[in-house]
């Protein structure tokens, strides 16, 4: 049925389908061994916390907004840039925009692993960007929910960075819902460090 939708519609459901099902499954997994989500309160506080894009999503939310996408779904019969597909855009991109935060981490100093999108790709050098979670994200398809959206603050402006170019970034998280042009964010990350991504912990000073 999914294959009848049109092929951005479809793309950008998809997209954030699979993350929210996996969402899921892991906080019903957590539920069922009666474990709360982590925030690091029974341990020493790290300097920073390694955190993933589902730590951002609220539990409640999540849901929600995957039964809204399957309603969509079952709209197999909507055409590329017909009323009936722009208003079932608008009214997805709205709840996106809108998209609750999850405070469990907010005023801490958190690592992140995901990809960049420029703000201005006419700069030499970039002080702040996006961080979105999967690929293509903003550019060739639209964004994320603003709950999966981080503008990046960085500590030092830098040269070295490009669109989707892969990162681990290190910094303050704050709740900070900004329309920056390209998307509406969620979240900050303030005096932000960034480095290339690797499978391995990104060091704590760059």
């Amino acid at each position: 049925m999914m294959a009848c939708i049109p092929p951005l519609l479809r793309h950008t459901i998809a997209s954030m389908a699979y993350r929210l099902n996996r969402f899921l499954s892991l906080a019903l997994f957590a539920a069922f061994l009666g474990l709360q989500p982590s925030t690091g309160s029974t341990q020493p506080t790290p300097p920073a916390k390694t955190i993933t894009w589902d730590d951002l999503l609220p539990t409640h939310w999540a849901n929600e907004i995957k039964l809204q996408m399957a309603a969509i779904g079952r709209l197999g019969f909507l055409v590329d840039g017909s009323e009936q597909a722009n208003e079932a855009m608008q009214q997805l991109r709205k709840k996106w925009d809108n998209a609750p935060i999850d405070p469990t981490h907010i005023n801490t100093s958190i690592r992140i692993a995901g990809y960049v999108v420029s703000l201005d790709a006419n700069r030499k050098q970039i002080s702040e960007f996006l961080l979105v979670p999967y690929f293509g994200a903003c550019i060739h398809l639209p964004p994320p929910p603003a709950n999966q959206i981080i503008l990046v603050r960085l500590k030092k402006p830098t040269s070295k960075l490009a669109s989707m170019d892969t990162v681990w970034v290190q910094g303050m998280l704050r709740e900070a819902r900004v329309d920056t042009g390209v998307a509406v964010t969620g979240y900050t990350l303030e005096v932000a460090i960034s480095e290339p991504y690797s499978t391995k912990n990104p060091s704590r000073s760059k």
